[in-house]
């Protein structure tokens, strides 16, 4: 998973670029009276159901198609894998912003991605508790700075039935993109993954 849609046979290569197009044409339908940047989260109910894949394709698409800059940010800091996938390289990210570890400025840690108005932050060298650092004041800041930095921002999560960092994520975020890999999910795993997201509404 991951590479380039232009890497894949051509005609999946097509079909993956339509796909991801009409998603991502749905999201700026969904939110197309928003002034400010909008935050969703891509997550899969378990482990390998591709939520890294479709947060760096989903980006690439929207970055080709909203008119602005696009964030992807690495959210899963048990398993990073979005700057591999997006062609950046891992070092200083989210968790080196304002007060802990290397204080750095935002601006300073987010990285250019393979495609014009994409954007990558990584998780970041300093090490912390995700679901601390999700809940604290450092964080609500860093989201309301990159509201007003991109069009659009999507955070890859963990796996909701494997950590409880991703329900900390939601509860912060405009809409939850759940990933399913065809079948591979038994619908009973799905409905739990499902129930803390809808408690939320």
């Amino acid at each position: 998973l991951g590479p380039p849609v232009s890497e894949a046979h051509p005609r999946q290569a097509r079909l993956l670029e339509t796909e991801f197009g009409r998603v991502g044409s749905a999201l700026l339908s969904s939110f197309a009276k928003s002034k400010e940047g909008r935050i969703v989260l891509v997550v899969g109910a378990v482990e390998r159901e591709g939520a890294t894949y479709v947060t760096t394709h989903l980006g690439r698409a929207l970055a080709e198609g909203c008119g602005g800059p696009v964030l992807c940010l690495d959210g899963n800091f048990h398993d990073p894998a979005l700057g591999r996938h997006a062609g950046v390289q891992s070092g200083l990210g989210l968790t080196d912003v304002g007060e802990n570890g290397y204080s750095r400025e935002l601006p300073s840690v987010i990285q250019r991605g393979d495609t014009a108005n994409l954007f990558v932050l990584t998780p970041g060298r300093t090490r912390i508790s995700a679901v601390a650092f999700f809940d604290s004041p450092q964080f609500d800041a860093i989201l309301q700075s990159v509201r007003r930095s991109f069009r659009f921002t999507l955070i890859d999560g963990p796996p909701l039935l494997a950590h409880a960092d991703s329900i900390h994520l939601a509860a912060r975020v405009d809409g939850v993109l759940l990933v399913v890999r065809q079948g591979r999910l038994k619908r009973e795993v799905l409905q739990k993954a499902l129930e803390p997201l809808q408690s939320l509404k």
